[in-house]
């Protein structure tokens, strides 16, 4: 791989991470501006990357749902499958929280160019729970729907200042539930 095109792909890494992390702090209408700032480079280097704040909004999304797949490294760095369980919890309340901030911009988005996450979410709790049941970690008789399901509540909370107390007394709540010592 060439330098340039390394180059060029640290770039893009360091502005969806800064997107995200502002998007997060800020709002989804954090100036442009700030997030190459953030990235550390040029405010033309981030169009030349992302055309739009729609294009932006839509990779940093991507990105969270991808990271949301992503269960053979949790697994492999944690004791148990329901440790695990625990450290993909965590993911998936941020890409929550991703998803409340962005979700004006990516529901305004044509269908064919909002990219689901339901497949991706499933399959990653199934496999976290079929390692859970191998290991004894993890209930038997529960599914990725089931899991999912319980976590629906977090879509429904306010955004005040009690919000993040909340998520974690419901996150500690189902992942009790799961544990097959819970």
């Amino acid at each position: 791989m060439s330098p340039a095109r390394s180059d060029a792909r640290a770039n893009r890494e360091s502005l969806v991470t800064a997107a995200a992390d502002l998007f997060a702090e800020a709002g989804a209408a954090v100036p442009l501006d700030a997030i190459a700032r953030r990235a550390g480079v040029s405010i033309a280097t981030l169009y030349r990357h992302f055309p739009s704040r729609e294009a932006l909004v839509v990779e940093v999304y991507r990105s969270e749902i991808e990271r949301l797949g992503e269960t053979d490294e949790v697994l492999a760095h944690s004791a148990t499958a329901a440790e695990a369980m625990g450290v993909w919890t965590r993911r998936f309340l941020a890409y929550a929280d991703t998803k409340q901030v962005l979700g004006e911009v990516i529901h305004a988005l044509p269908d064919d160019e909002r990219p689901s996450a339901r497949a991706t979410v499933t399959g990653a709790i199934d496999r976290l729970l079929d390692a859970g049941r191998r290991d004894g970690s993890l209930r038997a008789g529960v599914d990725a729907d089931d899991v999912l399901l319980l976590f629906s509540g977090v879509w429904t909370l306010p955004d005040d200042d009690r919000r993040r107390a909340r998520v974690d007394r419901l996150a500690a709540f189902v992942l009790d539930g799961l544990r097959v010592d819970g």
